[in-house]
């Protein structure tokens, strides 16, 4: 990815929109935090695998959270399925009352280890200053996106939140792409996308017709980085000239003086 590369992607847009689990908060490290928490409830007897455990249900290898995100099964079978996949994997049997022994342990933990990345706060004062609407696309449910914002302090910082609840499918469903930008007042040509996944947050949001960004966090000069895709066959090229390895990287770009395009109109791009 070149600077030029990102401002043009960035050149007239109306809004952004970012993804939350993974680019905007460390959720795999939240989610094995509190998976070794509850994990332990039900299992404490297997001290030396919690870890472990908590990692496979993060990874999800069954893509019990793809088939959430698909409109397949509900927010509630899903977690079970994940939980019934862990303890299949790890030679358990599941104790009576298991998924409410679970989420009882595992609730608080998740909480109380929300963190939000340290580039994010400049990125979001970025966008105020260029009065950029900013809002959230997630395959997450909006219950436990909710818990993530309050503990964050982040419930009213984000001028629209759209999960998976609202329309009943997610991500890459070209439905919820064109709700956001309905939310926020944008044409999906002024609208750029962010986000970790280049399935989700950046081929399905161009096939969308909108702008994107990918964030590769592991990534970085002279590696591969983690593409996040399920489907090897996807189109990777499309944003090999878009990616980020921050979103400081955004945020510079918004504020780069001189920098007069931003906020024009979308054709200028």
């Amino acid at each position: 990815m070149t600077e030029p590369a990102l401002e043009s992607e960035l050149s007239g847009i109306r809004a952004l929109v970012l993804d939350v689990d993974d680019t905007i908060v460390d959720t795999r490290a939240a989610m094995v935090t509190a998976g070794v928490v509850a994990f332990a409830a039900l299992w404490p007897h297997r001290a030396e695998s919690h870890v472990a455990m908590a990692e496979r249900y993060y990874a999800d290898p069954e893509r019990w959270f793809r088939r959430f995100a698909a409109g397949e099964v509900a927010f509630e079978t899903m977690r079970a399925r994940r939980l019934g996949e862990v303890a299949s994997a790890f030679d358990l049997t599941v104790p009576a009352e298991a998924r409410n022994r679970f989420e009882l342990a595992y609730a608080p933990a998740f909480r109380a280890a929300q963190r939000l990345f340290p580039d994010v706060p400049d990125l979001l004062a970025a966008a105020q200053r260029r009065d950029l609407p900013v809002a959230l696309l997630t395959n997450s449910a909006l219950a436990p996106t909710q818990v993530k914002l309050d503990a964050l302090g982040l419930v009213d910082r984000f001028d629209v939140v759209v999960t998976t609840d609202t329309l009943g499918v997610g991500k890459p469903d070209p439905r919820v792409y064109h709700e956001v930008c309905r939310l926020v007042d944008a044409t999906p040509d002024a609208t750029v996308c962010i986000g970790d996944s280049l399935e989700w947050d950046v081929v399905g949001a161009r096939r969308a017709g909108l702008r994107a960004v990918w964030l590769d966090r592991d990534g970085g000069p002279g590696t591969s980085g983690r593409p996040h895709l399920d489907h090897p066959g996807s189109d990777l090229a499309a944003s090999r000239d878009v990616r980020v390895y921050s979103l400081d990287e955004v945020t510079a770009a918004l504020l780069q003086k001189g920098q007069s395009r931003f906020g024009a109109a979308a054709g200028d791009r």
